[in-house]
């Protein structure tokens, strides 16, 4: 039996690989999500380093957070949709 390739030269090889012959265990089967089931859900935002400077300015001079203003103005954008807004 030959070694099979790994890492990226297992997808660039111009063969098909044949699968093996062992049973499919049932622990490789994706399980039931965990992450994003609760009333609250994290949600990551990426931003250069002078805008999130701009952003945290902002939030100190207001006297708030950047989580109340992320939220108000996405509330902004769904009232502009005609849609109902989202709380926070």
């Amino acid at each position: 039996m030959s070694k099979q390739p790994t890492g990226l030269s297992a997808f660039t090889r111009k063969t098909a690989i044949t699968p093996t012959e062992q049973p499919i265990s049932t622990e490789a089967l994706p399980q039931e999500r965990e992450r994003g089931k609760g009333n609250v859900v994290s949600l990551t935002v990426r931003l250069s380093r002078a805008d999130w400077e701009r952003l945290h300015q902002l939030a100190v001079s207001e006297g708030t957070s950047i989580q109340k203003l992320a939220v108000r103005g996405l509330s902004k954008i769904f009232a502009e949709k005609g849609l109902p807004g989202i709380g926070g």
